[in-house]
This record gives structure tokens, C-alpha cells and sequence, in this order.
């Protein structure tokens, strides 16, 4: 198996202003929660990155997603328990987005992960071609939907 590459970010808000430090120090906080998991370290790399472009006069997009390199000796079972661990211990009030090639899966805030939303991240973190949306045994949509999310 190769390295595969996988997005978290932070669902935007239509009121975005002045929000982009608490996104960012939500997404510090996953990526500091996903170094220190156990059972992870030897299979992830987890760093954040900018892919909204700067603002006028900033130097630099604000840091806004959180790559994930995930190797071949990964669980996507504990990448997926981790994240969700996260987000429940955060209760943040805004929904993640975990987009790996053209998919997407929403977590939604507020509540307890339930084992759907845990069976769509793994689905996703397992996928074996998401280049064109074909995955084996679910019609290439990790979600089920037939939609990307």
C-alpha cells in the first residue's frame, strides 16, 4: 500500500470573521491530539497547512486544513477513533470535513459520534481508488449517498 493523503478541516461558517485564530487553534489542537495518539505515531504524519489564498496585505493563507499522510501500517479504524475522540472532547460547535480525493464526509458537532458516521470515515480512510470515485463494494462513494458526502 502507498501513502495516501487525507484533509480535515473545519466546516466555515457564513459569519466567518474573525474566526480564522480559533480555526486555526482547533485544527493545532488535532494535529497535537494526533501526534501524541499511540497508536498513530508510526503510521501518520499530520501537519497544517494553508489552502485559502492571503488576504490583502497578509504575507501568508491563514493555516485552515490539516494534511494527513497516512502510511501503509495505518488502521483507518484508529485514525477514525482518534479524530472522533477528538471532536468529542472539543465539543466543537462546528462540523469537520475529512475530504480524501473527491470524497468528503461530514462529522456533524453537537453530539456524540454515532457508529454511521465511524463507519463512513473508515469507509473513506479505506477507499482503494479515489482518484475517479471507484471504490469496490460501494459504488465508489464512501458514504453511500451517491453524492461525494
Amino acid at each position: 500500500m502507498t501513502e495516501t493523503r487525507v484533509e480535515v478541516r473545519i466546516a466555515p461558517r457564513e459569519d466567518e470573521s474573525g474566526e480564522t485564530t480559533a480555526v486555526e487553534d482547533e485544527l493545532r489542537s488535532l494535529v497535537r491530539w494526533l501526534r501524541t495518539d499511540e497508536s498513530l505515531v508510526h503510521g501518520l504524519v499530520a501537519q497544517l497547512e494553508a489552502q485559502r489564498p492571503p488576504g490583502e496585505g497578509e504575507m501568508g493563507g491563514a493555516l485552515d486544513v490539516v494534511a494527513l499522510v497516512l502510511g501503509s501500517g495505518l488502521s483507518a479504524g484508529a485514525l477514525a477513533v482518534s479524530v472522533l475522540q477528538w471532536r468529542d472532547a472539543r465539543r466543537t460547535s462546528r462540523p469537520l470535513v475529512v475530504k480524501r480525493g473527491a470524497w468528503e464526509v461530514h462529522i456533524p458537532p453537537g453530539r456524540p459520534a454515532d457508529e454511521d458516521t465511524f463507519d463512513r470515515l473508515v469507509a473513506l480512510l479505506e477507499a482503494t481508488d479515489t482518484r475517479d470515485g471507484n471504490r469496490a463494494g460501494n459504488g465508489g462513494d464512501p458514504d453511500g449517498a451517491g453524492e461525494g458526502r
